[in-house]
């Protein structure tokens, strides 16, 4: 998630406790793609899905969101939806 962060020019923009819940919501919705047994056929699309749960999930707590559940749910949601129009 720190990659993410920098990556979406978030980095320095949460405190470290915020930073913590971001962290466990990402680790949390990719643990629940990786269990959904989802196949992805490369590493591209891999990192495209990790791309996709950790820029959610930023962008949710730039708005002020930092419920862990509902950061989780709503990047597996957005990542759900995006995925089939793929």
């Amino acid at each position: 998630m720190l990659r993410f962060l920098e990556k979406f020019g978030a980095q320095g923009a949460f405190n470290p406790e915020e930073v913590s819940v971001l962290v466990d919501a990402f680790d949390a919705a990719w643990y629940e793609v990786q269990r959904s047994g989802v196949r992805f056929g490369s590493d591209k699309q891999r990192e495209l899905a990790r791309n996709t749960l950790g820029k959610y999930i930023i962008e949710q707590a730039k708005t002020g969101e930092r419920d862990r559940r509902r950061l989780r749910e709503g990047a597996l949601l957005y990542y759900a939806k995006t995925a089939r129009r793929r």
